[in-house]
């Protein structure tokens, strides 16, 4: 019934572009950046509760950052699609939060933020306000379209203060996730067409240029990839793709986690690359 729903959708969509493609335009942008809010388990409520909680702005949209420890260091933590800050709990509990100040986003529409709208730009402008306020960050962990949104942001701003990225089970550009919209929907080239244009008038950079090779060359910071060989969300093959000859990139390949990558393999190892990143730095500007 849903997917019928949903192809019902698109065929209105793609009729609707011909006689009001403007209207159809705005139509499919809104569709295609609506967040279906998912919810914290009890576990996850307590949690939360034990961070400071700071609701904020961006463009009239409702996002939050939650806060634990007071360290010098500061961890800047990023979910994907929805997701939400609870994803991080297994991190939090296992950081010295006297050493370090661990900081995390539930981005518009997110989590504890309100709103059903979320886009690059919009989840952008959360990540520099926080970013903002915070001053340099040591490292910052996203997972999934949290990580794209990352290499955006970087790509926006070369400058952006932050000495180290992990980046988590994370699509390998934005043109797949348009490929991805176009066949749930069954969605038209015109429609699509129009689509693309519309998210080029909002985003700071060409929307072709967002993809994840690109931010790899691009970055002089060290950075780790952590990816599942089964995962079905962000496959792995195109990222492994974007990697070769990328030997500055450090990588940790997983199989059988698939894209949730919760493991205590997993776990110790972005925890290990956050602790070395001092020792990264200094090698990363000798090199």
């Amino acid at each position: 019934m849903k997917n019928l729903i949903t192809k019902v959708l698109g065929k209105f969509i793609n009729a609707t572009v011909v006689l009001f493609p403007k209207w159809s335009s705005e139509f499919s942008f809104r569709l295609f950046c609506r967040v279906r809010a998912v919810r914290f388990s009890e576990t996850g409520k307590q949690f939360l509760k034990t961070a400071a909680t700071t609701f904020f702005e961006v463009d009239g949209h409702s996002a939050v950052v939650h806060r634990w420890g007071n360290g010098p260091k500061n961890i800047l933590f990023l979910h994907g699609w929805m997701s939400h800050s609870q994803r991080w709990k297994p991190y939090v509990d296992r950081l010295d939060l006297h050493e370090y100040s661990v900081y995390a986003i539930d981005a518009p529409g997110h989590g504890m933020a309100t709103g059903n709208h979320l886009n690059f730009e919009i989840y952008n402008k959360a990540i520099v306000h926080v970013i903002n306020k915070v001053g340099m960050i040591d490292t910052l962990i996203a997972h999934s379209l949290g990580g794209l949104v990352t290499a955006y942001s970087y790509l926006c701003d070369n400058k952006l203060p932050v000495h180290s990225f992990v980046i988590m089970g994370t699509p390998a550009g934005i043109q797949p996730v348009f490929s991805y919209f176009k066949e749930l929907l069954g969605l038209s080239e015109k429609v699509m067409l129009q689509l693309k244009e519309k998210a080029s008038s909002i985003l700071k950079i060409p929307y072709e240029d967002i993809f994840m090779e690109n931010f790899f060359n691009k970055v002089d910071a060290p950075v780790l990839v952590v990816h599942d060989k089964t995962d079905t969300i962000t496959p792995f093959v195109p990222i492994e793709k974007a990697l070769l000859n990328q030997n500055k990139i450090e990588t940790y390949f997983t199989e059988g986690l698939k894209h949730d990558l919760k493991s205590e393999d997993v776990y110790r190892k972005v925890l290990s690359f956050i602790m070395d990143e001092p020792v990264k730095m200094k090698q990363s500007r000798s090199a």
